[in-house]
């Protein structure tokens, strides 16, 4: 697949651009915490060719990440693209939004 057409998968969730935290069946995104290049009226970053040299934070998004990845959420468009070829590989989680915080539980611990 060709770059530009990677990049569009990108459904603009924003996610990503949140601070995270992750442990082995939970993962936690303060969703009043996103990266400084990350404009929440237009859930796009400001900086976006030069992402990479802006913020040390920020990871490529790849198809090894797009299968494996447990913070990426089920919104996402590689997560979506993955499952619909069948090489999304790492567990479901339900979703959870409180006081901010939107979190991600493993649906295999319940």
């Amino acid at each position: 697949m060709k770059k530009d057409a990677w990049e569009k998968l990108c459904s603009g969730c924003g996610l990503c651009c949140h601070e995270k935290v992750i442990t082995e069946n939970l993962l936690l995104i303060d969703t009043s915490s996103a990266c400084e290049f990350y404009d929440s009226e237009s859930r796009l970053c400001t900086v976006y060719d030069r992402r990479f040299e802006k913020c040390p934070r920020c990871l490529k998004m790849t198809l090894f990440r797009a299968m494996f990845a447990d913070y990426l959420p089920p919104t996402c468009g590689y997560v979506r693209w993955a499952r619909a070829h069948h090489i999304r590989l790492c567990r479901e989680k339900e979703c959870v939004l409180e006081n901010g915080i939107l979190s991600f539980v493993d649906d295999s611990s319940h």
